[in-house]
């Protein structure tokens, strides 16, 4: 397909930190960004990655200028993807990526991952407190700030209305990394004194058991567009692929439909994932990935259901960056 005439936009950047190793980013190229490039090709975007710091903008005139990689971009010719990372490898950052992406709003770029709600969805104590009055209930939540005075216990009062096992995972990494499980107070403290030497505050969730299934809902524009159902191997905690996990593409459960309604109006972004842990008995809402990814294809077949879902994202960054350019030039 070829972009519409009307299409401003011609090149769709992400900003993502350059930290991982030559092994990470060979496996994220052939499981993720080598596929977007294609499909935001056929949706007449060149799409291209860049660290924050890539980014240089002046304020002298009247209107500011912003070089990326040495390259004018406008808010007119150029999508920028501002999705907050904070994985381990990641952090140091996270203080750049933060000011960049407050910067270039400043600039009058459309952001279709708008600053205020990365920050909201990368914690997941701050997603379930902005999230609180979902119709599917929330996995009940505790975070704890980890560091040099954890050893004191403060922490203890936050935790009287949990039982143990408990999950214990780091409040703002992802992918299933640093999951544990706790079965006493004794073990609680150990991981608690381990997320304090990576410097990382830590959520606390009651365990719903083994075999506990994820549904991620990609959502286009507001609808559900597709389902992704990740169930776990054996007794892993989680139910990441990287961690074994298997995968189908089912409807859309009937019971979901009202929370995605809901997350969507919160959110007001033209894409995302949500994230819903099934234990055999109910639905929980567990968090929301304004950047969730659709890759990892182990079979032609898995790769033609994820395909649409990539480009439907794409034009619809498209679409939402046209109407934020006409609602600015209608104000000016």
């Amino acid at each position: 397909m070829t972009p519409a005439r009307t299409q401003l936009a011609r090149r769709l950047c992400w900003i993502y930190p350059d930290r991982g190793t030559v092994r990470q980013r060979a496996a994220e190229a052939a499981a993720i960004w080598t596929t977007y490039t294609e499909i935001a090709k056929d949706c007449g975007l060149a799409m291209s990655l860049h660290k924050a710091e890539a980014l240089a903008v002046e304020a002298v005139g009247d209107e500011p200028r912003v070089f990326l990689d040495g390259e004018r971009i406008t808010p007119e010719d150029t999508i920028l993807v501002t999705s907050l990372w904070s994985l381990p490898h990641q952090v140091q950052e996270v203080c750049n990526q933060l000011f960049a992406y407050s910067i270039v709003e400043q600039a009058g770029f459309y952001l279709p991952i708008h600053p205020r709600m990365s920050y909201i969805t990368t914690d997941k104590m701050a997603t379930m407190l902005y999230l609180r009055d979902c119709p599917v209930p929330r996995v009940p939540t505790v975070r704890i700030g980890t560091g040099r005075d954890s050893i004191s216990r403060h922490y203890e009062p936050v935790l009287e209305k949990l039982d143990f096992p408990m999950l214990v995972k780091p409040a703002y990494w992802g992918m299933g990394q640093g999951v544990c499980l706790a079965n006493n107070e004794h073990e609680l403290r150990g991981l608690i004194g381990l997320a304090g030497g990576a410097d990382t505050a830590v959520v606390v969730q009651p365990y719903l058991g083994t075999g506990v299934n994820d549904f991620r809902v990609y959502v286009i524009d507001g609808k559900a567009h597709t389902v992704l159902r990740r169930i776990p191997q054996g007794e892993s905690l989680t139910a990441n692929l990287v961690n074994g996990g298997r995968l189908e593409y089912p409807p859309l459960p009937e019971e979901l439909e009202s929370s995605i309604d809901y997350i969507a109006e919160k959110l007001q972004m033209p894409y995302f994932a949500a994230d819903f842990l099934w234990n055999g008995n109910q639905f929980w809402l567990s968090e929301v990935e304004p950047d969730g990814a659709v890759g990892y294809a182990t079979t032609e077949e898995i790769a033609k259901i994820q395909r649409p879902v990539i480009e439907s994202r794409f034009r619809a960054y498209v679409a939402a960056h046209a109407a934020w350019i006409a609602r600015e030039g209608d104000a000016a």
